[in-house]
């Protein structure tokens, strides 16, 4: 085998042949916080004023400083879509077919606590959670007519966070924090014949500030290093086993939040982060860095709290990797199928909607449940190959407060 294409068939494989799991994600395969209990309903705005703990542990550590007392949040959310990818033009017409992925949908989980330290003198919040951060996954395997490329596709990509950090207040309108994220990351490449499970660790830190503008602005930022993991023997090339080196992206976040609106009770957030995709190791030949603007909306009415958020992304897909293949046709068309299975990456509109019951059941507890849905898209990969792909998730979570409250 052509060990160019064997490359391309490595790369695309393992991050283009997996859309099912992510379907739902935030940005590229990161969940960036559209999936936490409150900030789900918000479209995942949380970088200045996040409303629930997950957004805080796994967002802007700056924000943790705001949470007091002792905060437990038990939540999750349950992830839905089926991409195709749909084949056409040739003069064969059993060369012309739609192949959907039919993997099961995903449970991402959303697990918390922050603890204030004011009573100990320090003017900070701890925080710690364990959360599902990025992933992707497809199930091909006998869906496309015999003999098909497609039907060798079937591959997963998990990667769990543990975060731990701090927030605190260093003067009365600024605050810094840091977390430190242990993940671990699962993967199988979508070339059945010749890939197994493997798995690996790796670190990453985010840093951030937050600062009161007025007594009803608050403006937020944070950096987040690279995620890389080398995943061990991943892939058989010529009898001799490979290692596979992929990388979560750097992330650069700004968010500002409002509550200058009736009397207080009107939150306006806006987000938007900057992922740099091209400096990945694995992701950099088929993803384009990538803009996301997110903005969100929280009204409360006594003990209701009623959110709803809408999202833009640019679609991070490099569609100039088939271009290198241009000299071998046969190649080339067997790249934009590996490539045009990213269909959970390719939607660029989310809306969402939530609500949240505070005192539920008991005073000092909190439920909060959303909904969400990437509209539908659809994207060409070279003249014969289009992808198409809608998703929805559902979720929410219980949060236990204990102390002096939120």
């Amino acid at each position: 085998m052509n060990r160019r294409f064997v490359f391309a068939v490595v790369v695309s494989g393992l991050i283009g042949s997996l859309p099912q799991m992510v379907v739902g994600q935030g940005y590229g395969t990161d969940t960036q916080n559209v999936l936490t209990p409150a900030a789900g309903g918000m479209a995942g705005v949380s970088v200045a004023l996040p409303q629930d703990g997950p957004a805080a542990v796994f967002g802007n550590p700056a924000t943790l400083a705001q949470f007091k007392g002792t905060q437990f949040t038990l939540g999750g959310a349950w992830v839905e879509g089926y991409p195709t990818v749909t084949r056409h033009g040739f003069l064969d017409p059993e060369e012309n077919f739609s192949v959907t992925s039919r993997a099961e949908g995903f449970v991402i989980p959303q697990i918390t606590v922050t603890q204030d330290l004011r009573e100990r003198g320090l003017p900070g919040t701890l925080g710690l959670g364990l959360a599902g951060t990025s992933g992707l996954g497809a199930e091909y395997r006998g869906k496309a007519p015999a003999g098909s490329f497609i039907n060798d596709f079937s591959a997963e990509y998990l990667v769990l966070g543990l975060n731990a950090g701090a927030g605190f207040e260093i003067t009365e309108r600024l605050s810094a924090g840091a977390t430190l994220t242990l993940g671990t990351g699962f993967q199988q490449l979508g070339l059945v014949p010749n890939s197994a499970m493997v798995h690996d660790y790796a670190l990453r830190g985010t840093f951030g500030i937050d600062y009161l503008l007025s007594s009803v602005n608050t403006v937020g930022a944070f950096y987040q290093t690279k995620e890389g993991f080398t995943y061990p023997d991943a892939i058989l090339i010529n009898d001799t086993y490979r290692d596979v080196r992929l990388d979560q992206p750097e992330t650069i976040g700004l968010g500002i939040a409002n509550r200058g609106l009736m009397d207080g009770d009107l939150l306006l957030a806006a987000d938007v982060y900057y992922k740099l995709w091209e400096d990945a190791a694995g992701f950099g030949d088929l993803f384009v860095n990538q803009w996301a603007f997110a903005l969100g909306a929280q009204l409360t009415q006594g003990r209701l709290k009623y959110r709803a958020g809408y999202s833009y992304n640019t679609n991070p897909i490099n569609h100039d990797v088939g271009e290198s293949f241009s000299g071998l046709p046969l190649l080339q068309d067997r790249l934009y199928v590996l490539q045009a299975s990213e269909t959970a990456v390719i939607n660029q509109h989310r809306l969402t909607a939530g609500i949240g019951v505070e005192d539920f059941v008991f005073r000092g507890l909190n439920f909060d449940v959303f909904a969400g849905a990437l509209l539908k898209a659809t994207d060409d990969f070279g003249p014969h190959t289009t992808a198409s792909v809608a998703a929805y998730y559902l979720g929410g979570g219980l949060t236990w407060r204990y102390g002096l409250g939120s």
